[in-house]
């Protein structure tokens, strides 16, 4: 079965100021360079074909990082990056770093922005109008705590083709399932809008355990439904509680009672799809 990761991360400690919303030495794991030559032996002993890289900073640099990647290995089949969405310059600066093909979508850090509404700003308009002339899509990197803004702002887009990073975090440490799933079900009826099965072994922490994530995973099968899910791993993110291969296990543990032609749009054609690869 085809895979594709949409959703890998890959730094340099030389550009160490654009990681500077999260990384410290502190995280021993995480602090330290990745990138082609690391990923690559963990997607062939995982039979993943290619990756989306996503922004992992917030600066143009790491936008320019990522693509010069992207434009020297080939099972990097797009990017999803940083740009200053409401900058002065956001216009010109858009138009140009589209005009490299491997630019697939936009994230913003709306899950360290001190506004939980920023993604309802009336002066996005005209960058999420761009992004529509450009065929961009658009990640959204929330928590629970921003479902509801998130859900307001799609309905405002249906053109936009939406995908939700690591189910918006839910916090699973907590056990704090039913209003997270409460609100994630407003997802449901709004099909331009997909959902990343990633990142969720870190919400429960390193003692997560099947049982308590599994849960998750299955409201989340439900509610969008085979064809508006896609995979990712989060690494090496991942790495902090677990690993590649692992995370690999549980996404097919979640899958596994769905007809194959199901998991194969899941763990592969719904991302060609989604992100034009």
């Amino acid at each position: 079965m085809r895979r594709i990761d949409t959703h890998m991360h890959f730094w340099t400690l030389a550009m160490e100021r654009s990681y500077a919303l999260w990384m410290s030495p502190e995280q021993a794991v995480l602090y330290r360079d990745y990138g082609p030559a690391d990923a690559q032996p963990l997607m062939d002993a995982n039979g993943v074909d290619g990756c989306v890289l996503v922004a992992a900073g917030s600066t143009p640099e790491e936008l320019g990082y990522l693509l010069g990647l992207a434009n020297g290995h080939d099972f990097i089949k797009g990017v999803v990056g940083w740009v200053d969405m409401v900058g002065p310059d956001i216009a010109r600066d858009l138009a140009q770093w589209a005009r490299n093909p491997r630019l697939k979508g936009i994230r913003p850090y709306l899950q360290d922005l001190s506004d939980d509404a920023w993604i309802l700003r009336p002066d996005l308009d005209p960058t999420i109008r761009q992004m529509l002339d450009l065929g961009l899509r658009f990640d959204v990197l929330i928590k629970p705590r921003h479902i509801l803004n998130t859900v307001r702002f799609v309905e405002r887009y249906p053109d936009l083709p939406v995908i939700v990073d690591h189910m918006a975090k839910p916090m699973i440490n907590r056990g704090e399932h039913a209003s997270w799933a409460r609100d994630m079900e407003q997802f449901r009826s709004l099909s331009h809008v997909h959902c990343k099965l990633s990142g969720i072994l870190t919400e429960d922490g390193p003692d997560w355990t099947l049982a308590r994530v599994m849960p998750y995973l299955e409201t989340i099968i439900d509610i969008f439904g085979p064809d508006r899910l896609v995979f990712g791993s989060d690494w090496p993110v991942v790495n902090l509680v677990a690993d590649y291969g692992k995370w690999i296990g549980v996404v097919t543990e979640a899958l596994k009672a769905l007809p194959a032609a199901d998991q194969q749009k899941i763990w592969a054609s719904n991302a060609e799809r989604f992100y034009g690869l």
